[in-house]
């Protein structure tokens, strides 16, 4: 992989060259393009594709364009994830020897495949751990039983072996332990969280069975701030209709109109308090400020109600 700088260089070079004169992928003979469209003059890997492409270049007007666009970004791109081959850098500066020292595989399809043979393996054996499974790994790649037959000569090399071993599955099971009880925690918060929103939810529903509904919309104006949103919330509970798109999030002016529409809807009797006789509601519109009205709030209002 280190010894890759100049295939990166020539790469880099060729989508400038592109970049530049993005015509050159749309003119000429499909069969001879891949000479100057390819790097190293390759033969296309989809020629059928190419052609394509070039039957319908004329009704693509943009294509030369977001060509340009593309390989300039790709330049870019390139450049950036092989700026250590650059001259000059840590790479590039390094002898044969210092290169041969650090030989790395040229691609990373080693570790594709590893990931994919512990994919398998956990299938097969699902209660392995990772350290387990990367001993294994490396007991068979490392030709680890040949290194044992030749060298291991002593009872007492085995036994260290087994205490090393032992060690091993002891992180093991301390690891899955603090994973449980990470797990545990979690869904004690989560808990904890779940009765705090109840706990606020009936706290809420107390404080709007007591607040007085306001049936005069002459009234509504003088409404501010959290006391316009829980008479909205008020509305809510009592099963005043069309207050589907309002909540207290919305507008104060939206909120006001729509408390007023709902007022007046009452009043002329267009609906009625859940729980409330047909003959209360004419009583109860005329109501003074010293006569709080006799409400029922409905139990599942918290169905209705869109926000907390």
């Amino acid at each position: 992989m280190l010894m890759l700088g100049p295939l990166h260089d020539n790469v880099r070079k060729h989508l400038e060259v592109l970049h530049q004169d993005p015509e050159q992928l749309l003119s000429g003979d499909v069969n001879t393009l891949h000479l100057i469209a390819v790097l190293y003059s390759q033969e296309w890997q989809r020629p059928d594709f190419i052609r394509v492409v070039h039957s319908m270049a004329p009704t693509l007007p943009h294509l030369s364009s977001l060509l340009r666009a593309f390989f300039s970004g790709a330049g870019k791109t390139w450049e950036h994830f092989t700026s250590e081959f650059a001259p000059g850098c840590l790479i590039d500066e390094a002898s044969l020897e210092e290169k041969e020292l650090a030989w790395m595989l040229p691609t990373n399809d080693i570790n594709e495949g590893a990931l994919g043979s512990f994919h398998v393996m956990m299938r097969r054996q699902p209660q392995l751990s990772l350290s387990v499974q990367n001993a294994q790994a490396m007991y068979f790649r490392n030709e680890t039983q040949a290194f044992m037959k030749q060298y291991f000569v002593k009872p007492e090399d085995l036994q260290f072996l087994r205490s090393m071993a032992w060690e091993s599955t002891g992180e093991d099971q301390k690891r899955e332990q603090e994973i449980i009880e990470h797990s545990h925690q979690r869904a004690a918060e989560k808990e904890a969280t779940r009765k705090k929103r109840q706990q606020k939810r009936q706290e809420k529903d107390l404080w709007l069975e007591a607040l007085e509904l306001v049936l005069d919309e002459t009234k509504v104006p003088g409404l501010k701030g959290e006391a316009l949103k829980d008479m909205l919330d008020k509305f809510k509970a009592v099963g005043a209709p069309d207050l589907g798109n309002v909540n207290r999030r919305s507008k104060v002016g939206a909120i006001r109109e729509a408390l007023i529409v709902a007022i007046e809807k009452y009043n002329n009797g267009t609906w009625r308090i859940a729980g409330e006789d047909e003959g209360e509601g004419d009583e109860s519109s005329d109501l003074g400020d010293d006569e709080p009205s006799a409400l029922e709030p409905i139990s599942d209002w918290e169905e209705t109600d869109t926000e907390d």
